[in-house]
């Protein structure tokens, strides 16, 4: 009632009300947003399959260097059907026009074989067949001079199936001197198939090789092409490969070629002047289980090389403690090792004392490596000891105590030790017993390792 009255007071009608707020000016509308324009970079690489087979699509409305690395990519897409959208795409590059593109991005393309989730050997056959067309093989030929590992496989191939048979022989030849020692291997396995004389000289080259590899898969195929194996098979025992000379005693074997008149008309000879030589007669010297004159021991052990040295203590350390013993203050890495390989299974008290000596030389500078494999060649609880004793020595440089702590941690079990007396272990487990107490070692160490 009082709405009307008010309408009537100030001249407005309901309808004139109506009126005035259907002009009341209304807040402004935004303009529909305009959704961006996807270019195929965003396409390929978005996360939804759709996308990703669209934007293949759109990639190959022109050829590059980018758009061909992508397609690589989406060869080993995780979608069927981007794969297959892939493939269509590479497929416009298979021309000899873009041959040193696809040469470029032979490691791209070699490396979907290691994904294993589909077989490309499809895409790579097309590839080779690419690459040996005659507009590609002088790129491909030099690609195959600079390239190493599979790529360089993939061109050795390439470049072998399409030489003429009086091209092959050379072609082989010249990649028996290739930097990457796969092709080698791969044209020596070739000139097999070659005629016989041309076979022999690839051969020859293999048995002069400085690969052990070659040198052996070379005389594998000699002895079976020469009738004169005996010559070969005695210069291969004393090759200094031992994987050598293990298939030089398998042939002497069975070619009937006695190894130890080999190796007593070394020894009857010269001290070798060499490292190979060395090796090679102290390695059969090995196999054999036979000892060397004392001569060459002793010529033998003055070599410079470690690997020589190695190899007398693997012959002669087992009667002889105190060449093992020597052999741990030894700079040379493979010396050391032997000496270490050899001093275990040495009985406790029968280098004791000469070891303790060494021992006790050597430590302040040894590094922690060698101080622990010289520690594990004591009993347990005597090592716990002389960690111990040197604790007492230098309380104060932490790097003791902390290796005191890691041969504490390192004990998983009770220690079990028949070589320490029970004096000597009832000292270390009581010492052990007051760094606990002080909180230095954690609680419960001594009852575990007791």
């Amino acid at each position: 009632m009082w709405k009307v009255l008010l309408q009537r007071l100030t001249g407005k009608t309901s309808t004139t009300a109506k009126t005035e707020r259907s002009v009341d000016p209304v807040d402004p509308v935004d303009p529909p947003e305009v959704l961006p324009v996807r270019d195929w970079k965003w396409l390929v690489m978005s996360w939804d399959g759709f996308h990703r087979e669209a934007g293949l699509r759109q990639i190959r409305s022109s050829q590059s260097t980018e758009r061909l690395a992508s397609i690589i990519v989406r060869l080993n897409d995780w979608v069927p059907q981007v794969r297959a959208a892939a493939r269509d795409a590479f497929a416009d590059y298979l021309t000899p026009e873009y041959g040193p593109w696809l040469i470029a991005k032979t490691p791209a393309i070699l490396a979907l074989e290691q994904r294993r989730r589909e077989d490309h050997g499809a895409t790579i056959q097309k590839l080779e067949a690419l690459l040996a067309t005659p507009e590609c093989l002088a790129q491909t030929t030099a690609a195959f001079e600079t390239s190493r590992g599979a790529c360089t496989r993939l061109f050795f191939r390439v470049l072998a199936q399409t030489k003429r048979a009086d091209e092959l022989e050379a072609f082989l030849v010249a990649s028996l001197h290739h930097a990457d020692f796969s092709v080698r291997r791969a044209a020596l396995g070739r000139a097999m198939a070659l005629p016989l004389e041309s076979a022999q000289k690839a051969i020859a080259y293999g048995l002069a090789s400085n690969s052990s590899i070659l040198r052996r898969l070379s005389f594998l195929q000699a002895i079976e092409l020469q009738t004169d194996r005996t010559r070969l098979i005695e210069d291969f025992l004393t090759d200094p490969s031992s994987a050598a000379r293990s298939t030089a005693l398998w042939a002497a074997r069975k070619y009937g070629v006695d190894p130890l008149q080999v190796l007593q008309a070394q020894l009857a000879g010269e001290i070798p002047a060499t490292k190979a030589r060395w090796l090679g007669v102290l390695g059969l010297a090995q196999s054999l289980g036979m000892a060397i004159p004392q001569g060459w021991m002793n010529a033998a052990l003055s070599q410079n090389s470690g690997e020589v040295r190695a190899l007398v203590l693997s012959l002669e350390g087992e009667g002889r403690p105190d060449l093992l013993i020597a052999a741990i203050a030894d700079p040379s890495r493979p010396v050391f090792e032997a000496g270490v390989r050899g001093l275990r299974p040495q009985p406790w008290k029968v280098i004791e004392s000469a070891f303790s000596a060494q021992l006790e030389t050597l430590w302040p500078a040894l590094s922690a490596s060698r101080r622990q494999a010289l520690l594990e060649l004591m009993p347990k609880w005597t090592q716990a000891g002389y960690l111990l004793q040197q604790l007492s020595r230098t309380p104060a440089e932490p790097s003791v105590l902390e290796q005191l702590r890691a041969w504490v941690y390192g004990q998983t079990y009770s220690i079990t030790d028949r070589e320490t007396s029970e004096s000597e272990r009832a000292r270390v487990v009581a010492k052990l017993t007051a760094l606990e107490k002080d909180g230095v070692l954690p609680t419960g160490s001594v009852a575990r390792l007791t």
